[in-house]
């Protein structure tokens, strides 16, 4: 049942959408914004799908956003054109994870059966944290989807899902713009329900599959990049960059199990564990190479701990979630917030970490 897939892994992937969209506009992990900086920016591609006449038809203004694309494509080297679809495909895997925020948050609500009904228990009021959502990204990456370089498989997700995003997408945009339904006896919300209830189960699989695609493109090039930093000798910004890496390793493996909070104390630690050897070594690697006076002018830093700490917290974090995993004692949920010792406080903290890297290296 789709509401199963939802609930049973939107933890996971909310925390790895913090991976992804820490990374801010320019790229899909920490490492990539730096080298785009200057390069062909992906604001190019959305004007020429945007510039057209708003008072002409139309079919004459998708030819026009076409025309202009394919102009646009000519003059764009393929590498920038691989950043730009890449980039653009990041931020609509960030969109995704906000529908599937939606969808548990609806769900919260409304029972999930085909009839629309209101859950008696939920204490909370039909709409709750639904929030609104833009299409045009969907508009620019169905675009992109026909342009070279070719994305295998993303590119034929990407059209598969348009219609049921894009439904999804709108129709919490309509909710989240009302407070008036029950005046009618939920009229509209009966007719949203059908909408939702339909494209969410034809969704969720799609949704979830361009999330594995992008995530495993974007470990394949923070690989390349940070080989390529350690051969440069830049030994702070590697470790890093590496850091996170291994954090976005750490919930891949958790999202691979369908562990969430939930459920955490199900988790098989194995590898978390390896994991968590690898990252108290990184991190001591980085103190060691911020200690160093002649790295730091080799980066061109002036501050020898510019993370803060942020590293130790990370750390930290994944110590508290194996003790709690160790312990057999379920979280308490009850409260807001991610509290210690979840996979959603590790999360919140390696976005941190990501965020402070952008600031670091990227500016």
């Amino acid at each position: 049942m789709m509401k199963r897939t939802v609930m049973g892994k939107l933890a996971a992937i909310l925390a790895l959408s913090m991976v992804l969209a820490g990374c801010g506009q320019g790229g899909g992990n920490a490492s990539e914004e730096k080298e785009t900086s200057g390069a062909v920016k992906e604001e190019d591609v959305r004007k020429s799908a945007d510039s057209s006449d708003e008072e002409e038809p139309e079919e004459e203004m998708d030819e026009q956003a076409a025309d202009e694309a394919a102009d646009m494509e000519m003059d764009i080297t393929p590498e920038q054109m691989d950043l730009i679809k890449y980039n653009y495909y990041v931020d609509l895997n960030n969109e995704i994870v906000e529908v599937f925020d939606d969808i548990d948050n609806y769900y919260r609500v409304v029972d999930y059966t085909e009839e629309f009904a209101l859950l008696p228990d939920s204490g909370l009021t039909y709409g709750y944290s639904i929030y609104s959502l833009d299409t045009d990204l969907i508009d620019d990456c169905v675009m992109l989807a026909d342009m070279d370089p070719a994305y295998e498989g993303m590119d034929d997700l990407v059209k598969e899902m348009e219609r049921p995003l894009r439904d999804l997408m709108t129709t919490f945009s309509d909710i989240s713009g009302s407070y008036s339904y029950a005046d009618n006896q939920y009229a509209e919300a009966k007719e949203y329900h059908a909408i939702i209830y339909s494209a969410a189960e034809e969704f969720a699989p799609l949704g979830y599959e361009f999330m594995d695609a992008i995530a495993e493109v974007g470990a394949e090039r923070a690989a390349a990049e940070e080989e390529q930093m350690k051969a440069d000798g830049e030994l702070i910004r590697y470790n890093a960059s590496r850091g996170i890496s291994i954090g976005q390793q750490v919930l891949n493996e958790i999202y691979g199990q369908g562990i969430s909070d939930e459920n955490i104390t199900e988790m098989d630690l194995t590898e978390i564990r390896k994991l968590y050897d690898e990252l108290v070594q990184v991190v001591a690697d980085y103190d060691a190479a911020t200690a160093d006076n002649n790295q730091l002018i080799k980066e061109s830093l002036s501050n020898s701990s510019p993370f803060d700490g942020l590293y130790n917290a990370l750390i930290q974090a994944l110590e508290w979630m194996i003790k709690q995993v160790e312990s057999g004692q379920p979280l308490d949920l009850s409260g807001s917030g991610a509290p210690l010792g979840s996979i959603g406080h590790f999360a919140e903290t390696l976005g941190k970490c990501i965020d402070r890297y952008n600031s670091v290296f990227v500016g």
